[in-house]
């Protein structure tokens, strides 16, 4: 990991007057409507939310407690904006690089002079990410104790004051909002203008800012990333990593996909190119990244595996923003194959209906080649197969006459289970049934028991398996899962994971 970065950010009576230590301090402009103008670099807080520690002691002049007007302006922000504050009533010293985000009042700026009328700056620590800008780790808050600080709103200039004091809550609303991540701005009205003045509160440009720096995911499509293969294109449609991460210069496009993971399970990713040099990036939702794979030197392919908890991800297929390999580009075609070992069957996502029908049945299954012990997607011709699905009914169709539907989609063709046990080539009118019967609380569905491809003249095949059922009182209506179960089979002996 690389050694973390600070910067720091002055606030005057007379405007900007910085030094920065980083080039992290190098600001993007980003406006998401002409009606805004906030300033942001893209550095941010993981999760949108920082934990400060506050403890000023005393009291100003209209007998306001210094700790009361910090704790508002952090409330402030977290009230308005979508970033989150978390206070801590506990003396840290903001000097000190010690992980713990504070605010204090300093004679100098931890050693050294302030600026001429500098009221107050922000300290910033960085590291590195994967993608984009730097998170921040570390804001701390040095209040020039120089200064005289009351705690007043309104303007500036004001009965008893005659510019003699200056509001300290706006200060650290300020601070605050550099401590988050935006920079100063001078184009709209804000609290974030470099230079104090009679504005006291936040400006719908700092709320802007704020929800434009921690939106980024927003900004790109997220697609369900299914089982077995996929294929898509990295090209000008799609959503750049500057646009995700909302800040540094990395143009190059990402495709981005989403998948829920039940119980534990081991997944391997794996894309084929031979035109567009890959990278695979794992990651959470709130993009903490889990692994990063580019993989081959010789090629533009590349492959991560990675056991996973209980939980959302994503999947993000990546290139680098300049080709490196004289047979790569960054844009093309790709071919993406997700592969997946688990202790038990699957959930096979929502409910999903043929007319639209809504229901509240369940649906899980599996494929297994060792009599249960581990479930996957991915196979060898050789292997012995057992494929199963188990159904809960919706309570308001148990114990009707019905029937039960399996049917597998192997490319353009879609095949039905039969009542003898075959798979015969068939459309939706009228329905095929695998079984009909008085429909229970639950129904296991046993879909193929030692199936080897290989015997059956198949060495390899990628078929869609879903799993459905009906009532008599309504035949064309069939209740079924939206996510496949996935068998990829691959000539012996290769195969699985």
């Amino acid at each position: 990991m690389n050694k973390p970065t600070q910067s720091h950010q002055p606030y005057s009576l007379h405007g900007l007057e910085s030094f920065c230590t980083s080039v992290v301090c190098t600001v993007l402009l980003v406006a998401a409507a002409p009606a805004f103008a906030y300033e942001i670099d893209g550095t941010k807080w993981f999760r949108a939310q920082a934990t400060v520690y506050v403890s000023v002691p005393g009291l100003s002049a209209t007998k306001i407690s210094w700790n009361t007007a910090a704790t508002e302006a952090l409330n402030d922000w977290t009230e308005r904006t979508v970033f989150q504050f978390n206070v801590i009533e506990e003396s840290k010293d903001p000097c000190v690089s010690d992980g713990f985000s504070s605010i204090d009042f300093k004679d100098d700026f931890c050693g050294t002079e302030f600026g001429e009328r500098t009221l107050a700056v922000a300290v910033r620590r960085f590291e590195p990410q994967e993608l984009g800008p730097p998170n921040i780790i570390e804001g701390d808050v040095v209040v020039n104790a120089e200064e005289k600080f009351d705690i007043f709103d309104g303007p500036l200039v004001q009965f008893g004051l005659i510019n003699n004091s200056l509001d300290f809550k706006r200060v650290a609303l300020h601070e605050f909002g550099h401590v988050l991540g935006l920079d100063h701005e001078d184009v709209n009205p804000s609290i974030m203008e470099a230079t104090i003045s009679d504005r006291f509160e936040l400006q719908d440009d700092d709320i802007q800012g704020v929800a434009a720096l921690y939106g980024g995911l927003s900004k790109c499509q997220i697609s369900d990333l299914p089982l077995g293969t996929l294929r898509n294109s990295l090209n000008v449609n799609d959503c750049t990593v500057q646009e995700l991460t909302v800040g540094g210069s990395d143009s190059s496009f990402i495709d981005i996909y989403q998948f829920e993971v039940s119980d534990t399970a081991t997944y391997a990713f794996t894309t084929t190119s031979s035109s567009v040099d890959t990278v695979l990036l794992l990651a959470t939702p709130d993009l903490q990244y889990l692994g990063v794979e580019s993989d081959s030197v010789d090629d533009c392919d590349s492959s991560l595996s990675r056991e996973l908890q209980q939980g959302t991800y994503l999947l993000m297929v990546n290139t680098f923003d300049i080709p490196f390999k004289p047979e790569c580009d960054n844009i093309g075609d790709y071919e993406l194959k997700t592969r997946v070992t688990a202790n038990s069957t699957l959930p096979l996502g929502p409910t999903t209906s043929l007319l639209g029908g809504s229901s509240g049945a369940g649906f899980s299954g599996g494929i297994t080649a060792d009599n249960g012990l581990t479930y996957g997607n991915s196979f060898s011709a050789s292997d012995s197969l057992d494929i199963s699905a188990e159904i809960k009914i919706d309570t308001s169709h148990q114990g009707k006459p019905g029937f039960i539907v399996v049917a597998a989609a192997i490319g353009e063709q879609l095949l039905f289970l039969n009542e003898q046990r075959e798979f015969v080539e068939a459309d939706l009118n009228p329905i095929v049934a695998a079984s009909r019967k008085v429909l229970s609380a639950s129904e296991s569905v046993e879909i193929a028991r030692d199936l080897i491809p290989a015997e059956i003249g198949i060495e390899e095949i990628e078929a869609n398996i879903f799993v459905g059922y009906g009532l008599d009182s309504s035949p064309a209506e069939v209740y079924y899962h939206r996510t496949a179960i996935n068998l990829t089979v691959q000539p012996a002996p290769s195969g699985g994971l």
